[in-house]
């Protein structure tokens, strides 16, 4: 199901001219800035401090949305977070669903295709596989106006980029799903992986920490290359040392590829960033050590050594 999890932010394919780089609000960087700094207090009070009026509000929803996924990733059970998701999402959808495709504006095209994938995130972090294809298979409407602008406009990129990979990557990890991409647009594992690499080194914050965040999973995870994951790992880290999403991820790379003495150091500078992270409840600053000792112990690793 990691795949199913991984194709949950998708859609979007090529074209001709110049790219169009997105520059966002500096307000909302802010917040996005903080979030990756794993300061998730701060980046709520950010959050709360822009003036809505001024800003487009599917930017507004996406990034309440983001705030509330990291905050549910990272362990606080304090607020039912599905619900605030699925409802956030839902009133960008209601707003738009009516306006017809040829006349929205590219980032409300974007905003559709993210809030119907994130839709299926969410239903695929909660086990409700069905209702997540079901979600995704609503970007289909939107997915031809989007593909003949992904190289026009960053975001269409990014979309792009994690299409033509987990696309391909499904159909042939999983056949059952076969079925869902018939008459859907061609898919190519390796344009998908150039896309996301462009997105890797764009300038706005979002495009390309997604970028990086997947593929770095992406090379541990399904094409086994460990050095290259691990490469992009530090990279994140060393913008970010407080993350520790991104301290998780780089000690499961190091003890899948088998260097233990290495994961070993690593999960004592995730103890370590999970008691010092600023704001965290608990709940949160016990998270990720406790999934990375249950890793530990299952391949007999004496976290003590």
């Amino acid at each position: 199901m990691i795949v199913m999890l991984l194709m949950c932010s998708l859609f979007a394919g090529r074209a001709q001219g110049q790219l169009h780089l997105s520059v966002n609000p500096p307000e909302i960087s802010g917040v996005f800035d903080a979030l990756y700094k794993y300061d998730l207090v701060e980046a709520e009070n950010k959050f709360n401090r822009i003036s809505s009026a001024a800003i487009d509000p599917g930017l507004m929803e996406l990034t309440r949305v983001n705030l509330y996924w990291w905050w549910m990733i990272s362990g606080d059970g304090s607020r039912d977070y599905d619900f605030l998701m699925t409802s956030v999402l839902k009133k960008t959808i209601g707003r738009l669903r009516l306006k017809p495709i040829e006349r929205m504006t590219s980032d409300e095209v974007f905003f559709m295709i993210h809030s119907y994938a994130y839709l299926t995130r969410v239903d695929i972090f909660f086990n409700r596989y069905l209702k997540g294809i079901a979600n995704l298979k609503q970007t289909l409407v939107f997915l031809q106006t989007a593909l003949q602008q992904a190289d026009r406009y960053d975001k269409y990129l990014l979309v792009s980029g994690l299409y033509h990979y987990f696309a391909r990557v499904a159909m042939s990890k999983y056949p059952f799903l076969v079925p869902f991409f018939t008459g859907a647009p061609a898919a190519s594992r390796e344009l998908g992986y150039l896309q996301l690499s462009r997105c890797a080194e764009m300038k706005n914050i979002l495009i390309r920490n997604e970028a990086r965040y997947y593929l770095m999973k992406i090379n541990y995870q399904l094409e086994d290359d460990f050095e290259r994951s691990l490469k992009i790992a530090d990279q994140l880290i060393a913008a970010y040392p407080n993350n520790l999403v991104y301290r998780y991820h780089r000690f499961t790379i190091l003890l899948d590829s088998g260097r233990k003495k290495q994961a070993l150091e690593e999960y004592q500078w995730l103890v370590l960033a999970s008691a010092t992270a600023p704001g965290l409840n608990k709940e949160q600053r016990i998270h990720f050590t406790d999934i990375a000792l249950k890793q530990l112990r299952k391949q007999r690793v004496n976290p003590a050594i």
